[in-house]
């Protein structure tokens, strides 16, 4: 007959430590209830070494809690996200939980049903890169008591935090750069989700272009996927304005479907056209000439963001506050192309 399989309270008696401790560790509250990094060594190796899991059903319903974390993002496979997916998901392991990760493709029905599903899923909390339209199920979210923190976009002061960046210090940084090299016509190919005017990196770009009393050659893309999907609109707008010297997009994969096109055009970077990219690539480091990019600080994101959650996670009986956006720096790396 099989061996059972070791509860809790075996794990415990085995290690001489109370089963309150054991019970802590193996819940991720090891930091939490101040236990010392060798009787949490000394447990989870033990309980690897008997085969020990944990029902999680259980669990869940002893604690109120999954352990399980929601990230939605925008495209997983573009690597400005996966690169912040992949640094949330060992820090949110490092805290004791999980992490389920879903693409939204900006997609609102889609969106709707993730949320469903991490509601479906109990998640403890969840990090969120928004869709437009998503506004009032977030809500109906906080006021449930959810914990969400958002990224990349938010919607003003609704009582949610959120982790952005400095998009119009960014592109106001980067038409300066343009500037100070000679540009005169500085065309900006950016993605408007919604009303361009709303949009912070085409507000940047304005008040740059104004602050320096030239032309404001704007083109907003609606968001279409991948970054061939954008190609003709590219080489249409470039083509019909043989003055513009120099571009900015304003976001990666619009960067690259943009150095497609002029490489295609049989222009030189930066003789015939300057141009820069709003976050970075390994594309861009490698291509020759590089490309100057407005880069975000992918570690600060994550870190800020899962900061922010755990904050919220393990200091359940606090009064909610009011939502705070906390706004991070973004680093102008100059390279070739301009």
């Amino acid at each position: 007959m099989a061996d059972p399989k070791p509860s809790m309270s075996d794990l415990a008696r085995k290690l001489n430590v109370s089963k309150t401790t054991v019970s802590f560790i193996l819940n991720g509250k090891a930091k939490e209830k101040r236990i010392s990094d060798s009787v949490v060594e000394k447990v989870m190796a033990e309980a690897a070494k008997l085969g020990y899991r944990p029902n999680q059903f259980a669990q869940s319903l002893r604690t109120g809690r999954t352990n399980i974390i929601g990230l939605m993002v925008e495209d997983i496979s573009n690597p400005f996200y996966a690169s912040i997916a992949k640094l949330i998901e060992e820090k949110v392991y490092q805290n004791g939980y999980k992490i389920v990760y879903c693409s939204t493709e900006n997609d609102l029905t889609r969106g709707k049903e993730f949320l469903t599903m991490f509601n479906t899923l109990s998640v403890d909390g969840c990090i969120i890169a928004p869709t437009q339209g998503m506004e009032q199920d977030i809500r109906d979210m906080l006021e449930k008591g959810k914990n969400v923190v958002l990224f990349d976009r938010f919607f003003g002061n609704d009582g949610t935090d959120a982790v952005m960046v400095d998009n119009q210090g960014g592109m106001y940084q980067a038409v300066q750069h343009l500037v100070a090299r000679g540009a005169k016509n500085i065309a900006l190919i950016a993605l408007a989700l919604e009303d361009p005017e709303k949009e912070d990196r085409i507000i940047g770009f304005k008040n740059a272009i104004a602050d320096h009393g030239l032309p404001a050659h704007v083109y907003a893309m609606p968001f279409k996927g991948g970054y061939e999907d954008y190609l003709q609109d590219i080489g249409e707008i470039l083509r019909n304005n043989p003055a513009v010297d120099a571009v900015v997009f304003g976001t990666n994969y619009l960067g690259i479907a943009g150095l497609e096109v002029i490489n295609q055009m049989g222009l030189k970077i930066p003789d015939d056209i300057a141009m820069v990219s709003f976050d970075d690539h390994d594309l861009f480091r490698i291509h020759r000439p590089g490309i100057t990019v407005v880069a975000q600080p992918i570690e600060a994101i994550a870190q800020t963001a899962i900061d922010t959650l755990m904050a919220k996670l393990q200091n359940p009986a606090l009064e909610p506050k009011p939502g705070e956006v906390i706004t991070l720096p973004t680093t102008l790396i100059v390279r070739g192309s301009s």
